[in-house]
This record gives C-alpha cells, sequence and structure tokens, in this order.
C-alpha cells in the first residue's frame, strides 16, 4: 500500500475516532434555545444549516464572536442548539 494511501487512512481513523459523539437533539435544542430567544427568533436563522450554526455558536462561547451577553452553553447543548435553528425551529 503506498506510503500516502496509510497516511491518509491514519488520519481519518484518528479524526473518526478523536470526534465527539454528541447527537444532536433538536428536542434538547428546543428547551436550551430559551437561552437564546430573548434576542432571537428561528427566522434570524433562515438558509443556515446545523453545521454554520454550531461553528458560530461555538466561537461565540469560547468568546472569539462578540455577543450581547456571555453564553455558558455544554457542547452537548450547542449541538442540539444548532440542529434546532438549523432546522428553522420547526422541529
Amino acid at each position: 500500500m503506498p506510503k500516502d494511501l496509510i497516511s491518509l487512512l491514519a488520519g481519518a481513523s484518528l479524526v473518526a475516532w478523536a470526534a465527539p459523539s454528541i447527537a444532536a437533539d433538536t428536542s434538547a435544542g428546543k428547551s436550551a434555545a430559551q437561552k437564546c430567544i430573548q434576542c432571537h427568533e428561528a427566522d434570524d436563522w433562515e438558509g443556515e444549516d446545523a453545521a454554520s450554526l454550531e461553528s458560530l455558536i461555538r466561537d461565540i462561547v469560547a468568546g472569539k464572536v462578540k455577543h450581547k451577553q456571555k453564553l455558558e452553553l455544554s457542547p452537548a447543548e450547542i449541538t442540539s442548539i444548532a440542529a434546532y435553528w438549523g432546522s428553522a425551529g420547526k422541529k
């Protein structure tokens, strides 16, 4: 097997192993989004997918993106809120 292919497979295996196994739960996201609805509505995120929303929320929580107030959310809450808002808050 070529060395590059071995490196690629090893890297892919490492990423899969290291990736968090947090499942998106839109029901939990709806509940956790109560922290967000003071300022945001589902329409604010129209056209955004869950992955981009999750990235944005993680950056807000980390303090990388300015936000009206400091957010303290667990990784599971972030994933679930992103899934909920990514579904346009309709689930």
